[in-house]
């Protein structure tokens, strides 16, 4: 299913004043790979020809400038591919022109027949930058979003709750490194924290609780590898998913679970309360952001709501 609806993007056809749109849209998005824009979008009769770009190759011999000629095909609104018929005189436009190469930026798909006819073209390169790959370059860099924002953003604030970023919020953060072999786990799916704990009955009937220590690293090889460091007689270890406690609620149902145990009969060791203040700090700016649909059907299973907060609606988290 296509995360950017081009249809946001005025049609090409009509006099409503943002008929040139989806070609400022095809020059800053060529800008923002590194092309030099030789000539710009324009009105009237253009050849064939909508753009001009440039780009500089660089290799052993040498750097070599290739022009391009860039044909801009809004259809988006019709849902029409772009047929051979849309493109009718490729290699002319592009050689009176004085391109070395043709290529199709279109908010739809080239037909087979438009791909053939190019491809059949011997003296000229091409490429095809069809919605699927258009979309793709933009979602994968920071300006491409920063570009996408800007042309799609009702689609863009759709993809954004789905596909939280962390919020620019602290300074020089070091991460959540594994304890064990140091890599950054912040982001992935198999970091994992650790405490250790051990609980005793009182004569009183009360229990006394401890924390020795806390720590997070890798699920796996590195955990089994830091167990025998750790484990002492009568303590036990526990553990959850660093990923699940970048979901919101599990976060705050962490950050309550800590309270509590403070103001009840826990006991913290400094290094562990420590520890825990840092993996905070470090996971604070992934929480700062709405739920995703698929965050809130993990809640459900998780059955993560705290008995503070029983009351919520997922909706409005």
């Amino acid at each position: 299913m296509p995360l950017l609806d081009f249809k946001e993007i005025p049609e090409a056809h009509k006099g409503h004043g943002k008929q040139d749109t989806f070609e400022l849209f095809a020059r800053d998005f060529f800008e923002m790979l590194g092309y030099r824009i030789l000539r710009g979008p324009g009105r009237g009769a253009d050849g064939g020809c909508d753009l001009i770009i440039e780009e500089t190759r660089s290799g052993i011999a040498g750097t070599t400038k290739v022009k391009w000629l860039v044909s801009c095909k809004h259809k988006a609104h019709s849902g029409q591919s772009v047929s051979k018929t849309d493109e009718a005189e490729v290699r002319d436009s592009v050689e009176s022109n004085e391109c070395h190469g043709f290529v199709g930026f279109y908010s739809t798909l080239p037909s087979s027949g438009l791909i053939d006819k190019v491809e059949s073209i011997a003296s000229i390169s091409h490429q095809f930058f069809d919605s699927s790959k258009i979309e793709q370059v933009l979602l994968s860099t920071r300006n491409g979003r920063g570009l996408a924002q800007r042309y799609f953003p009702l689609s863009y604030e759709r993809w954004l709750a789905e596909n939280p970023t962390k919020a620019q919020i602290f300074s020089g953060t070091n991460g959540l490194r594994c304890a064990n072999c140091g890599e950054d786990i912040s982001e992935g799916r198999k970091g994992i924290v650790v405490s250790w704990e051990k609980f005793r009955d009182l004569e009183d009937g009360s229990r006394e609780r401890h924390v020795k220590d806390f720590y997070w690293c890798c699920r796996g090889e590195c955990d089994r590898h830091l167990k025998p460091r750790f484990s002492e007689p009568e303590y036990i270890d526990k553990w959850e998913d660093i990923h699940d406690l970048r979901i919101p609620t599990i976060y705050i149902r962490w950050v309550i679970g800590l309270l509590n145990h403070i103001y009840s009969d826990y006991q913290y060791s400094p290094q562990a309360f420590e520890a825990q203040k840092e993996m905070l700090l470090e996971l604070f700016p992934y929480v700062s952001r709405n739920l995703t649909m698929k965050e809130v059907e993990r809640i459900s299973v998780l059955g993560a709501i705290p008995a503070c907060l029983g009351g919520l609606d997922y909706g409005d988290a």
